[in-house]
């Protein structure tokens, strides 16, 4: 769990904005039930990716085009949240009558990968809460071994 800085109103606004002119660094406050907690070094929290400084230092090139670094701590280690910026149909890369949903919940969307290349993480319009991200940048993480994100193409988790 983030706490929340008086005056930021970032946490709950899913909507693709930018904060990096205002942001002032915050202190990650993470809760854990008997002990302390492990983070990984690359995690999500909801739209954001969560990167311990390791990750950082790693994707930093790859991601820094498309989205924006916001500097954290927590417990006086560098942490930092990736707000993906970058929208899939701002690309014309979402595949026309490929979205589907389950009552209003998004159950299927395809992209048109010649689109998205190059582009490692993204966002939609159908689902601001959500991250995609290419093959190319699932190869990164899993070759570099960053531990934390669960890669799947199922979006309803049956």
């Amino acid at each position: 769990m983030l706490k929340k800085r008086v005056g930021i109103k970032f946490l709950f606004n899913t909507t693709p904005k930018s904060y990096s002119e205002d942001w002032e660094p915050l202190e990650l406050s993470i809760k854990a039930c008997d002990s302390a907690p492990v983070i990984p070094t690359l995690s999500r929290w909801q739209n954001y990716l969560v990167l311990h400084a390791s990750a950082y230092k790693v994707l930093e090139s790859t991601l820094n085009p498309f989205g924006e670094f916001l500097p954290c701590t927590y417990q006086g280690t560098a942490f930092y949240l990736f707000n993906p910026l970058t929208i899939a149909e701002d690309l014309d890369a979402v595949i026309a009558d490929s979205v589907t949903r389950n009552g209003n919940l998004l159950s299927g969307i395809a992209f048109n990968q010649e689109k998205l290349e190059g582009v490692p993480v993204f966002r939609t319009k159908e689902s601001n809460i959500s991250n995609y991200c290419t093959e190319a940048f699932k190869e990164i993480v899993e070759s570099e071994k960053l531990d934390g994100l669960i890669f799947s193409s199922n979006l309803t988790h049956d």
